[in-house]
């Protein structure tokens, strides 16, 4: 995979960052499959509310585009 993420993707990469609550329809799925793949996200069966969570890779995908993740 390369960096070419759709803005979709990159919305979906915000969401596991800021831990929201994934509604996964068929298109997310499929996104979130495919992020998975690409190594931009894990499953993270520690983190509350969530149950995926970013790689480095996706955290330095993000910072270099800045889109900012809320850091409460």
């Amino acid at each position: 995979m390369s960096d070419d993420l759709t803005d979709d993707e990159i919305s979906l990469l915000c969401a596991i960052g800021e831990a929201n609550p994934l509604e996964l329809t068929a298109d997310k799925k499929r996104d979130l499959e495919r992020l998975i793949s690409g190594g931009y996200a894990e499953p993270a069966e520690s983190r509350p509310g969530s149950t995926f969570r970013l790689t480095a890779k996706a955290i330095e995908f993000l910072g270099k585009r800045g889109a900012g993740l809320n850091e409460a």
